[in-house]
């Protein structure tokens, strides 16, 4: 019945409003603030990825993030026993500004896609990923890494709160009548 219930309020929602996103932002701490969480374990490490690395995954969803590589763009990889297990891509620069949904400085760059093979989901890997590989992009001259979640993605969420990230912003889009551009709120929110 609950599921019905929502169901039909999205419907609603979607009948008067258009089509909608609701996205938290959070970002990492700056150089100034504490270091984000690490906590590597034996088996695994957090490092740079080129792209032959990705190329060369045996894993199929690791392999199917090759479009995000390129210039102003950095992969790291979580490898367990070898293998890439959780992958995750920075944007920067003006490649990010082409998407530009969170505005950045020079120096600031923006998680824009995270990944963990399905098997081994629930481990600890995005987190340990998102923090290992923040805590690179802070040591080497970035001041400071954002991302964009999904508002009830709640493994992503844990995931960055783990790792040491904290929550800047809630950003609604709507769409009533399809207008060209979506109407855009941004709350900011700090937790």
């Amino acid at each position: 019945m609950l599921n019905l219930a929502k169901e039909l309020a999205k419907k609603i929602a979607r009948t008067t409003l258009g089509e909608y996103s609701a996205y938290y932002i959070y970002a990492s701490p700056d150089k100034r603030e504490s270091t984000p969480q690490s906590g590597s374990r034996s088996n695994r490490s957090v490092r740079l990825a080129d792209q032959s690395a990705v190329e060369s995954s045996s894993e199929p969803l690791i392999r199917d993030q090759l479009h995000y590589l390129g210039s102003e763009a950095l992969a790291y990889a979580c490898y367990v026993d070898g293998r890439i297990a959780g992958l995750c891509i920075y944007w920067f620069g003006e490649r990010y500004r082409k998407r530009n949904f969170w505005p950045l400085s020079d120096r600031e760059a923006k998680l824009v896609q995270i990944v963990t093979v399905p098997w081994l989901r629930g481990g600890g890997i995005a987190t340990e990923l998102i923090g290992l590989s923040c805590l690179d992009m802070l040591e080497n001259g970035f001041d400071r890494t954002y991302a964009r979640i999904w508002h009830s993605n709640t493994p992503s969420l844990r995931a960055f709160q783990r790792a040491g990230w904290s929550r800047r912003a809630l950003v609604l889009e709507l769409n009533p009548l399809r207008l060209r551009r979506p109407i855009r709120i941004r709350v900011d929110t700090k937790s």
